[in-house]
């Protein structure tokens, strides 16, 4: 259980520091403080988050503050004694006020999973390998294609072009014929 947390160990080493725990504090303003403090020191987070790797998955626990009275009556002979059995020091007037202490000093953090439904994302690639290649032969054969058929256009064209003056040649020429036969 994390709420009787008072000491962290240096990763990769024997070494135990004193944690100060935040007392008394509705608003997290001291959480918050150590979280900007470390974020904002590359030098701390060089030194404590080195062994950190990228996350590969996240996992979202939104905080909802509850009206209760917390430690409930129920948990506070278990918190009572857990403390009087570890090695935390306790005040010199444990024996009378110990419920006031355990309430100000102590809480109990219940994780409730809020739904039981699981949203997977994933990622994959919109086009593969085949789809790019089918793409390109695809595009590639459509412009070919109209581009052939461009050229065939363009030559019936000039085929028509040439047909069409050929004719009118050949008809000046008759009617020059026809005009020169009936003159004399």
């Amino acid at each position: 259980m994390q709420w009787n947390a008072r000491s962290i160990i240096l990763p990769g080493t024997d070494t135990v520091l004193s944690a100060s725990i935040c007392q008394d504090n509705v608003d997290y303003a001291c959480i918050t403080q150590a979280v900007d403090v470390l974020l904002n020191s590359p030098s701390l987070q060089e030194e404590y988050c080195s062994d950190c790797s990228q996350q590969c998955s996240v996992k979202e626990f939104p905080i909802q503050n509850s009206a209760l009275l917390s430690p409930l009556e129920w948990q506070m002979s278990f918190i009572k004694t857990f403390v009087e059995n570890s090695s935390i020091a306790q005040p010199t007037d444990w024996s009378t006020s110990w419920q006031s202490y355990i309430q100000k000093n102590y809480l109990i953090l219940n994780v409730i999973r809020q739904t039981t439904t699981v949203e997977n994302s994933t990622q994959s690639a919109q086009i593969n390998v085949v789809d790019v290649l089918s793409n390109i032969g695809g595009q590639t054969g459509l412009w070919i294609g109209i581009s052939f058929l461009s050229l065939m256009e363009f030559a019936e064209m000039i085929y028509r072009l040439i047909r069409h003056q050929v004719r009118r040649i050949k008809m000046k020429f008759r009617n020059k014929v026809t005009t020169q036969k009936a003159k004399p």
